[in-house]
């Protein structure tokens, strides 16, 4: 009698985020017929800075989220930025609606694997103000794709 063997593919989603998950375990297949596992490994409710414990599963999640294949974050998340430069891979992000709109694209890769900073040296602010592209004056510095005012480096 013939062996037959199938070969089942699974994907995981692990969803990090302050606030709880619908469903913490979901599984789920797709049309073609993988399965989707989504896990969410803590949800705090809101930030407890102060706390060591807090601190000590932000960091456990962020750390997870480094071994990611892909990595889709949300615009302007620290957990993002910090878990994508850890593994050295290009995120996308899910771009921020602006006066409730969906934003067009609804998400963009980033082009570097740098973190973008939001709050941008003053000496670097005042030689740029009123230059729409901070490139001008530092080459590899331009704007952040995912965050207003912020500025990252590129190649």
């Amino acid at each position: 009698m013939p062996h037959y063997s199938v070969t089942v593919i699974s994907k995981t989603v692990t969803e990090v985020s302050l606030q709880k998950v619908l469903f913490p375990v979901v599984l789920h297949s797709t049309t073609t017929g993988e399965i989707v596992s989504v896990y969410q490994p803590s949800h705090e409710e809101n930030q407890q800075s102060e706390q060591q414990l807090h601190n000590q599963k932000a960091l456990a999640e962020i750390w997870l989220l480094s071994f990611s294949d892909v990595l889709v974050t949300t615009a302007g998340s620290t957990f993002g930025y910090m878990a994508y430069s850890l593994a050295g891979i290009k995120p996308w992000f899910l771009m921020r609606s602006k006066d409730q709109k969906i934003p067009d694209p609804p998400c963009r890769r980033s082009v570097t694997i740098d973190p973008c900073f939001h709050s941008p040296p003053a000496d670097l602010i005042c030689r740029t103000r009123n230059i729409t592209n901070p490139g001008k004056v530092v080459r590899h510095v331009r704007h952040c794709e995912d965050f207003d005012g912020g500025v990252k480096l590129f190649d």
